[in-house]
């Protein structure tokens, strides 16, 4: 893929904060029955969606990497585990997510900041090898886009 190329769309909603937000969509052109890393990372990654601009997973509590399942000082607020991605190359995403907002006023707002996809699976943190207590080994950016209002 190049930069620019358009593989889906992933939509954030959020109405009651004890609901926590609802992270729905579907991505394609993708590794065929693969499970791959999905983030939210740090740093904007402009309009040219530059992937390797995004920064390191967002962490503002700067605790270790985990998976969503892990109670927020157990991992980083931008920590979504993996995609399943079908033998057509494509992923259906539906999760709610307790940790991130889209509230201005919180923390953990992850409004303006990259989703990115990436090339290997997400090992939760639970290795202690490798990158696994920073990134979950999970590889390089192959996707990425923005979280924007709508």
């Amino acid at each position: 893929m190049g930069t620019n190329d358009f593989i889906g769309t992933v939509n954030f909603y959020e109405e009651e904060e004890a609901w926590g937000v609802v992270i729905s969509g579907s991505v394609n052109r993708l590794r065929p029955l693969a499970k791959l890393g999905f983030h939210i990372h740090s740093q904007p990654i402009g309009d040219n969606h530059n992937c390797t601009a995004g920064g390191a997973h967002y962490n503002p509590y700067n605790v270790s990497h985990g998976m969503p399942e892990d109670p927020l000082m157990q991992r980083h607020v931008g920590d979504l585990g993996n995609i399943d991605i079908n033998a057509d190359g494509r992923a259906y995403i539906g999760l709610v997510d307790h940790i991130i907002s889209l509230r201005s006023n919180d923390t953990r707002n992850v409004i303006g900041l990259p989703l990115m996809i990436h090339n290997l699976t997400d090992d939760g943190g639970h290795t202690g090898k490798g990158e696994s207590n920073t990134t979950g080994n999970a590889g390089p950016r192959i996707a990425c886009g923005t979280i924007r209002l709508g």
